[in-house]
Parts: structure tokens; sequence; C-alpha cells
């Protein structure tokens, strides 16, 4: 077993590494990517660094200051550790990580593919990269690993990790290993995880040439010298901890205030929250037993589609108040809502649509996993020809090996043809029609969710509240000409006063004019190509045992630049929603199971099948998946930007079995219409209550909000 200190911390399971690297394609942003790791201040002291106590406990993890007499020396110049500790609240740290506990295994595959797929672009076609690369790649992709596994526990301590530092103190650029010295290095079993007994290796290089060390298998280490200091607290964090349960934050905003780290006055920081709230989620994945499933709130109860319709909006024009407070339970303090698409079982018209393209993902996936010549007919990913944006991409990626495979799909507009057209040879036309009227039943709800939210927010902001006209201005139903023409009113009835019924009107032609559903439209230059894609998704475990649960993540936490994400439910559950109000881990679909056997019990039907069968008007009887009836709608970052920051983007991820069932997913991103441009007072009323960030759209064109929310923009 490694070399161990007396003071101790214990694992922290599950963390997903943080490259950002060219395989990610269009994962880097909406797919995912690969975001940071689970951060807790637990540092304790005055915050001077000299009385800092590391976390006790036991098991395999251990840090500690390291000693004096400077093993290995330290990397600061050649000076002692004891001239140089507490430079700048600066000290040199040991540290035994745990490679199960850390997943060095997952995280160095990545990091190893990532390296691999840019060099490879080096060589011709059909070139085999030499071998003596390979090993280089191999080696440093172990140093990586090691590295973001080291800043993990560090974080986990209360510290942060100093890249490196010059005898004065100074940052400088950080080289292979100058981030602390590696020793004992010992390799674990693929398969149980176990400690592979007998030598520890002393260097990376000598793991990869002895002990044929290939990325993927995890590895334990223990690492000397490293330089580090204590965290800054997150504002965040800190109000947190001020306000454990939310009373003052509460109290701010009915006075009509913020707190500090609510003000996302810019589409920069609008960015940096996704991203910030993605990368503080947990790392660690539960099993189907033990994760959460939903409380007693009604945001936890599953909607009937047919309550989110127009046609069930009040008599006077208002949206329902139940849907509408449901509606913002679930998706402001839950991150997501569960949508029934046969009303509790009384309309199957969708579910059979959504059975149907169920259908067609299975035969997708299955032909070209059967047969290499399908897989290779596919076009890699590319912007679809006439898209008129570049973000408008199509085609079939693959990573991990084949744990991840992807098509991303998108509607063009003149014909309604389903692109890549190449995915018509193997799904054939009848899997094409699926899949084409599954994108529109999942646009439609998705639609309506986005209507009611922006008209709730914006008629709880009084965004549409109309003042008195003076008496010797023209009126039109008591409205001026200016507010009639902003609000689109012709003339009319009393309801037209009502701001709550202008705040659904402009909601209506918000989600209309913005949401691209794939529908050509008159009044709008449309790219040729839909911008919001379909995927047809399949996942595989990691290849790794992570013994407390048997799942891992596979599919790492994130947000969406997108309206609303829309994912029917899967037979296989591993959609899980960062759950703000829980603050854990929820997995939706498992919810919608167990709405599913409730109903079955209730109709004295079994409920621990899978299907159920249902007669059609022609009086036809056909066997439909149970989950066909579930679309799972999360709000992206474009939901957040339009309700003015009550409706957070939601943070999800995608967690496998392992030695699972693989896991099939078809989710849709509703994004918004390229060439349209953001007009704050048309579809969210008056200027005089929109906010910083609301007054930088207005007038940009949503491609250009788009580009500025993607990681990397640069103004």
């Amino acid at each position: 077993m490694l070399p161990k200190s007396t003071a101790f911390f214990p694992p922290i399971a599950s963390l997903p590494h943080p490259l950002t690297a060219p395989t990610q394609l269009f994962l880097a942003k909406d797919g995912g990517g690969f975001q940071g790791f689970n951060v807790q201040n637990s540092g304790e002291g005055d915050g001077n660094g000299d009385d800092w106590t590391p976390r006790e406990g036991e098991g395999p993890n251990w840090l500690e200051k390291s000693s004096p007499t400077g093993i290995g020396g330290s990397i600061r110049g050649g000076e002692s550790d004891q001239a140089s500790e507490g430079k700048g609240g600066i000290d040199d740290y040991s540290l035994g990580i745990s490679g199960v506990s850390f997943d060095t295994g997952p995280l160095s595959r990545r990091m190893f593919d990532a390296l691999t797929s840019v060099a490879a672009k080096r060589f011709p076609a059909g070139a085999e990269m030499p071998t003596e690369l390979i090993d280089i790649y191999r080696t440093y992709s172990m140093d990586l690993t090691a590295k973001e596994a080291t800043k993990a526990a560090l974080k986990q301590n209360g510290l942060e990790m100093v890249e490196d530092v010059s005898e004065t103190g100074d940052s400088v650029p950080s080289d292979l290993s100058a981030w602390g010295e590696v020793e004992a290095i010992q390799l674990v079993d693929r398969v149980t995880g176990e400690d592979i007994e007998g030598e520890l290796f002393e260097s990376f290089d000598e793991t990869v040439r002895v002990g044929d060390w290939t990325p993927g298998q995890p590895f334990n280490f223990v690492v000397r010298n490293v330089p580090a200091g204590l965290r800054k607290m997150e504002l965040s964090e800190m109000l947190k901890q001020l306000d454990p349960t939310g009373e003052l934050r509460a109290e701010a905003k009915a006075q009509g205030n913020s707190m500090p780290d609510e003000e996302i006055s810019s589409l920069n920081a609008l960015a940096e929250d996704g991203k910030r709230r993605a990368e503080v989620s947990p790392r660690e994945a539960e099993s189907e037993e033990s994760v959460f499933t939903g409380g007693p709130s009604k945001g936890y109860s599953v909607m009937d589609r047919s309550d989110m319709l127009l046609a069930n909006k009040n008599p006077d024009g208002t949206e329902a108040r139940a849907t509408l407070m449901h509606l913002m339970d679930a998706m402001v303090n839950h991150g997501c809502i569960i949508v029934d698409l046969t009303d509790g079982g009384t309309n199957y018209k969708d579910a059979i649509t959504i059975s149907d393209m169920w259908t067609a993902n299975r035969n997708f996936f299955d032909a070209i996993n059967s047969d290499a010549e399908s897989e290779k007919s596919l076009p890699a990913m590319a912007v679809a020809e006439g898209a008129g944006s570049t973000n408008a991409k199509v085609g079939f990626g693959s990573l991990d090996e084949g744990r991840m495979q992807f098509l991303e799909t998108r509607i063009r507009r003149e014909d309604g043809a389903i692109l890549p057209s190449e995915i018509g040879n193997i799904i054939g036309d009848s899997g094409h029609k699926a899949m084409k009227n599954a994108f529109e039943a999942i646009a439609s709800a998705g639609k309506d969710a986005l209507r009611i939210t922006v008209a709730a927010v914006s008629d709880d902001y009084d965004c549409f509240k109309i003042a008195s006209p003076e008496p010797d201005m023209p009126s039109i139903s008591g409205l001026t000409f200016e507010d009639a023409e902003i609000a689109g009113v012709s003339g009319g009835d009393a309801t037209d006063l009502d701001p709550a019924v202008k705040a659904s009107e402009a909601a209506g032609l918000l989600a209309e004019d913005l949401l691209d559903d794939g529908k050509p439209t008159v009044s709008i230059d449309d790219a040729g190509v839909s911008m919001s894609p379909h995927r047809l998704c399949r996942y595989l475990d990691a290849n790794r045992n992570t013994k407390a649960s048997g799942q891992s993540e596979i599919f790492g936490a994130h947000t969406d630049t997108s309206f609303i994400t829309a994912a029917p439910a899967a037979a296989v559950s591993g959609l899980e929603v960062y759950d703000e109000d829980a603050e854990c881990w929820f997995r939706p679909e498992l919810l919608a199971r167990k709405h599913w056997e409730n109903e079955m019990e209730d109709k004295g039907e079994d409920p621990s099948g899978s299907s159920e069968t249902i007669s059609t008007e022609s009086g036809e009887n056909i066997v439909i998946p149970w989950h066909s009836r579930y679309v799972v709608l999360m709000p992206g970052e474009l939901m957040q930007l339009v309700t003015r920051n009550e409706v957070p983007a939601s943070v999800h991820r995608v967690v496998a079995v392992t030695n699972g069932k693989p896991r099939l997913s078809c989710p849709v991103l509703l994004r918004a219409r390229a060439g349209i441009k953001m007009d704050v007072e048309k579809y969210l009323g008056s200027a005089d209550v929109a906010s910083d960030l609301l007054e930088e759209c207005n007038g940009m064109s949503m491609q250009e909000i788009h580009d500025r929310l993607q990681p990397g923009y640069e103004q």
C-alpha cells in the first residue's frame, strides 16, 4: 500500500476532469464538456496559513505539510522548505492520492484521447503514430491527471495549488511535473478496482515503460512539495454561510434588492454563473436505490401536457395560476419538470410518436454497431449545407473508444428533411418520419413551457404595467399609441389593460419568434436549417469499479445554451439534474417511472412491466414502452436570460451503471432562431424594469447572444 501520513482526509468519489480539448466537438458546451471538481471549503484557522489544520479521517488519501528537511528538495529555486515556508501565504504540501477515489482511470483516458486526437492531425490519413510518441503522450496524460487530482484534493481541504513560484514568490509558467514531485506510483486493477500489490514505480515514465500502464487504468500516487495556499472563499459560499436558510435572500428580494452573487449583469457573467454552478456540484454518483427521486413539493409532481396548452389559459387571457405555480416551482427550485404526454393515460397520440422515435434510435445504433460500413457512411460533425450559421452542425461522433456515441440531426426548413441525409439510409422512411414527428411534439411542449415561465416572471416584475395616459394624448382602449404599438394591441376590451394578459401575450410572441422549432416563418429571415438540434446518443459505462455504488459520471455536469433542453425519458435511467432546493442530484426518470407504476396499480395492472398496450381509434392494439409517455424539460441559459435570472439554467449530467445496459437518449435543445434580434420592450415589457443584462442584449441578434455564451468567447 502507499506510504501514509498521520494526517488524513476522506476520499472524494467520482471526479471528472476539467480538460477542454478539441475532441469535445459540440459537447464542449451543450454536451457537458469536462468541468471542474467539487469544492468544499474545509480549511481551519484565521486565514494567515500558520495555524491551518488538515481534515482528519481514515483511508488511502492523506495530506500534510512537507517535511522541513525538504524531502526531494523544494521546487522553488532550490531553497529549503523551512526558509521559504509561508512566503506570500504559500507552503509546500505532500499528498497521497487514491486512483479509485479520484477517478484517475477515466480521467487519464480522456486526457490521452484529447492529446492524441490533436497529434493525429499532423500525420497523413491512415498513417500510424510512432510508438515512441504514443509513450510520450501516455506519460504526459498521467502527469496531467495526477495534477488535476491533486488540485481537487487541495480544494476539498480549503487549499489552492500555486502553479509554480519563483524565489520571489512570483508566478512563472509551469512545465511537466513542475507542480510537485511524484513518487510511489501504484497501479490499480481495471476490473476489480483493487490495488495491484508489488512494485511501486518512481516516475510516470517508468510506470509506462516498465509497468506497461495504459490510459484508462487507475493509479495511486504520492506527491511531495506541492506549493499551495489557502483558497479564497467565493462570494456565493460566504453568503451561504451567512444565510444558510435563505431568509435574508428572500427578504432582500421582497424589498426589490438582490444579493451580490445574484447580480448577473452581462452575458459573460451569465456564462460564468453556469460554469461555476456546474463546477461546484458534487461528483459522486449514487445507485438507483439511493439516489434522490423527488419529494412532497408540488414541483416534483408530473404535469399533464394539456395543462400547458394555450387552450387552457384562463378565459380572461391570463395563464392558469395552478399551472404557472407548478411550473415555476419545478424550474426554479428543482431544475426541471416532468411532463406526461398522455394526460394520465387518456391521450396517447404523442406517446406513440415518441415510441416510434425510440424504435428509430435503437435501430440506428444497432446498425452502426453491427455494421462498420454503416458507421463509415455517416459524415463527421460539420456545418450543415445551407445552414447560414456556423452553429448549425450535423454529423456523427464517437468518444472514449465508443463508450459515447452521438448523432447530431437538424431539420431543413424548406422540406422538413432530417439532416444529415445519410441517416435515412440507416433508419429508412419510417424512422425519418418518426424523428420529424417526435421533434415537433417535443418542441411544442418546450415552447409552451417557455411561454408560461416568461409570462410568470414578466407579470411578477410588473413589466407591462401601464401608467394612466395623459388627458390630451390619443389612446386605444386607454393605452397611448406608443404603448399599444409596443404591446401589439390593436384595440378592444378591458382585458387589454391587464398587465398579466399583456405579459402572457408578449411571452407567447417571444416563444413563437425566438424559439426555433424548425418551422419556416414569414416575418423572419431564417437560416435554412433549424438551430435546435435533435441528438441520438448512446452511453456505456466508463469501465471502472466505483465499489460504493456501481455508478459513474460519464457526461459531466453542465448547463446548455438553450431556452429549453427537452429529454424524453429513457428506458435506462441516467439523466441527473442538480436540485437547488434539495442540494443534491435528482433523477427525474426514476420519478417518472414511479408515476407510471402508481397509475398501473390504480388500474389494477402489473406495475413491474416495461410497457403498456393501448387501443387506437381504428381498433388496433399497440404496445408502447412506459417511458414513451414522459419528457423532462430543463431550462437553459437563454431561459435564464429572458426570465431576468429568476429561472437558473439547469445543471445536469449523465451517469452510467458499471457493466450495465447501454443508455439511449434523444434530447432536443430548443435554441433561438439565429437571425432574429432581441427586442426587450416587444417581448419582455418596459425598458424601465430591464436589467443591465437585458439592456446589453437589446438589439443584438440571437446568434451573437448564443456565441457570447460559449466558452472562450472574446469580444
